[in-house]
């Protein structure tokens, strides 16, 4: 009996300024998405948020202006909590833009094939996901999901419709599609293991210690990896895309 999948994926670090760009998400039995969703809405009702956005809770801004530090802490520790339980497998990569851009000057060959930091990541990511495949034969139809509305979605759109066309089947592909962040807690998911390991990558550039939720948030069935200069450029090759995040540590 094969089961079926959903796949959520959010970005950090796309604004102007940002030196580290990342992409990470979540994969979810379908049964397990719906279970995760009515359980973070109920964490979010207890304290009137809309939604839950990492870098609002953790500065306290947005609807989370309103509350303490110890509220938002209390908060992001029940959400971490339901990820670990619902989720089977996260995965999450960084990259610093600056170290793409100089693989690029070296290897222009690069961005024939990914054209932009961006869209490499996607590749990887997704690539990741085609490693899990590989590992749980009873996995069955898979659905993509990326945030609607934000100025990269054309480019993932455009990374997995080529994607997809030519490996339908590898990737137990059903269907890709965008949701809004505000009214997907699996995106929102997403979005805290995007934003959680950009920022534990920036703390290691500035030598400062692993924030504790993004250790908690680590703890378990994810894998995680940041790409420099040399890394980038073995990266080259799909079969290298492929083994990037290593076994994966989850089954179904």
């Amino acid at each position: 009996m094969t089961i079926k999948i959903q796949a959520f994926f959010d970005e950090s670090g796309t604004h102007d300024g940002s030196q580290i760009l990342g992409i990470a998400g979540y994969i979810f039995r379908k049964s397990e998405a719906i279970k995760l969703g009515h359980e973070w809405k109920k964490v979010l009702k207890l304290k009137n948020l809309p939604y839950f956005h990492m870098v609002d809770c953790a500065h306290g801004n947005g609807p989370f202006a309103n509350l303490t530090r110890q509220e938002r802490i209390e908060v992001e520790t029940k959400i971490i909590e339901i990820v670990r339980k619902r989720s089977i497998q996260g995965f999450a990569v960084t990259v610093v833009e600056s170290e793409f851009k100089q693989a690029l000057e070296d290897f222009p060959q690069i961005k024939e094939i990914y054209g932009s930091a961006y869209s490499f990541s996607v590749h990887l990511i997704l690539a990741g996901v085609l490693a899990w495949i590989g590992a749980n034969p009873r996995a069955g139809e898979i659905s993509y999901f990326f945030e609607s509305g934000h100025s990269s979605a054309s480019k993932a759109n455009s990374v997995m419709n080529e994607l997809f066309h030519h490996k339908r089947q590898e990737y137990r592909y059903l269907r890709h599609g965008f949701v809004e962040k505000a009214r997907s807690p699996a995106v929102q998911a997403a979005d805290l293991l995007a934003w959680q390991w950009c920022k534990d990558k920036k703390n290691q550039m500035e030598n400062r210690p692993r924030r504790k939720d993004c250790e908690a948030l680590l703890k378990q069935r994810v894998n995680a990896i940041h790409l420099g200069r040399k890394e980038l450029i073995e990266m080259r090759s799909a079969a290298a895309l492929s083994g990037a995040f290593g076994q994966p540590s989850a089954r179904v």
